[in-house]
Formats: structure tokens, sequence, C-alpha cells
């Protein structure tokens, strides 16, 4: 529990911030929204992720899934849209041969949803600028050539096909 103090030095710290969203969880915009701006092919990961937001101390989460444009981050926080973030992916050694490797990504956070099922929030993070230009290529390979592309269900009535990218 925390005392008095403590509670008003951590509410004074979050007031003072402006990039957490207050909309309950059930109000958020859907991610769907952003779907059909979507180019790239996302492909399911579960890689270490620290979330750097204003400068702040980092928030630990998993990336969910991934493309060369973004990626869905579980993790506690529930920010606005329009965030500025680090992301410090860690994507892990395929074998013995090779050594982990930790990317940095600059992006925006365009999305919050809370996930119930894995009680925490989603946070849609398109990139804008990765810190190693070489980095973009170095994701491109790993994700075609190791992990499994994430369909893109659009809408699903019976009459729809469903398109899966190669």
């Amino acid at each position: 529990m925390f005392n008095s103090a403590e509670a008003t030095a951590e509410k004074t710290m979050l007031d003072m911030l402006d990039i957490f969203d207050e909309t309950p969880p059930n109000k958020s915009p859907s991610p769907q929204n952003a779907r059909g701006h979507r180019k790239e092919i996302r492909y399911k990961v579960a890689w270490r992720v620290a979330v750097l937001v204003g400068g702040l101390n980092p928030y630990y989460g998993r990336v969910k899934d991934i493309s060369l444009d973004g990626a869905a981050i579980l993790n506690e926080l529930n920010l606005k849209c329009g965030a500025s973030v680090v992301l410090n992916i860690h994507i892990p050694a395929l074998n013995g041969s090779c050594d982990s490797k930790i990317m940095s990504v600059h992006g925006k956070t365009i999305y919050t949803v809370y996930d119930a099922d894995r009680m925490c929030f989603r946070v849609g993070v398109t990139f804008v600028r990765f810190e190693q230009e070489s980095d973009r290529a170095y994701l491109a390979e790993r994700l075609i050539n190791n992990h499994i592309a994430v369909p893109d269900y659009v809408c699903r009535r019976s009459t729809d096909q469903t398109i899966v990218p190669r």
C-alpha cells in the first residue's frame, strides 16, 4: 500500500504527463480503424520489448505481431493515440550460431485497446524511423524466412474469400 505522500507524488507525476489515455478501455477506438491502411504483411512473434515514452523509464511488454511498418505491443500502458515512443525490441537468436539483437525503432501509437484475454493493453505502433537503417532489411529477412504470416481478415461473411498473404 502507498502512504499518502507516495500516492500524491505518483498522481502528480501522471498529471504532468499527457501521454496516458484517460479514456476507459471499452471506449477506446477499435484497431480495425487502422486495418485498411496496412501495406505490409504482419508476422506472429512473441519478442520482448522495452517501450520508452517521453524519455521516462522503460515499460516492458511483448510484441504480439510485427511488420516492416509497425507492431502490436502487449503491456500495462493505456497510451494516447499519437504518443511518440521508442521501442527496443529484443530479437532472439534462432540458434546457437548467432547472437540475439536489440533493434531500436521510433514510432507513434495509432491505437490502444484493452485485451481482456491477456489482461493488458494492446498498443498499435506505426514505425517512423529505425535507429540503424540496416535494421529494416534485417527485420524483413528475419520475418519472411522464419516466422508465420498473420492473415489480415477485413470482413468475415460466408460470401467473402479469405485472403492469405503470400
